[in-house]
């Protein structure tokens, strides 16, 4: 009996500290590499900074398109803006127009 209770004294905690220590390395290793750990958050971030950088290049381009189009209202019409984007969208030129063929242009 008494091997039995000695026996039972050290193999309990080392197996208490065992399965303790698994479940904390296991824990660790999810905050580290798991959906929501350190390696995400970085990932994350990287893409949090393209889509960023992406947003404000579109921002730009709306703001342009936005002054374009504002020149095109009736009240403030820019008459050579509204000619060369006629003759671009249309692919058409006016009969007084002189044209100068510089090479082969690839189409929009």
């Amino acid at each position: 009996m008494v091997v039995r209770t000695r026996l039972r004294a050290i193999v309990v905690p080392i197996a208490f500290y065992l399965v303790l220590g698994v479940a904390s390395g296991y824990l660790v290793w999810g905050a580290s590499n798991g959906p929501h750990g350190l390696k995400a958050a970085e990932k994350d971030a990287a893409r949090a900074a393209t889509l960023q950088t992406e947003l404000h290049a579109l921002q730009a381009e709306r703001m342009r398109w936005q002054r374009r189009v504002s020149a095109l209202r009736p009240e403030s019409v820019d008459r050579d803006l509204l000619d060369e984007e006629a003759h671009l969208q249309l692919d058409r030129v006016g009969k007084d127009e002189v044209v100068i063929f510089t090479g082969a242009q690839k189409a929009r």
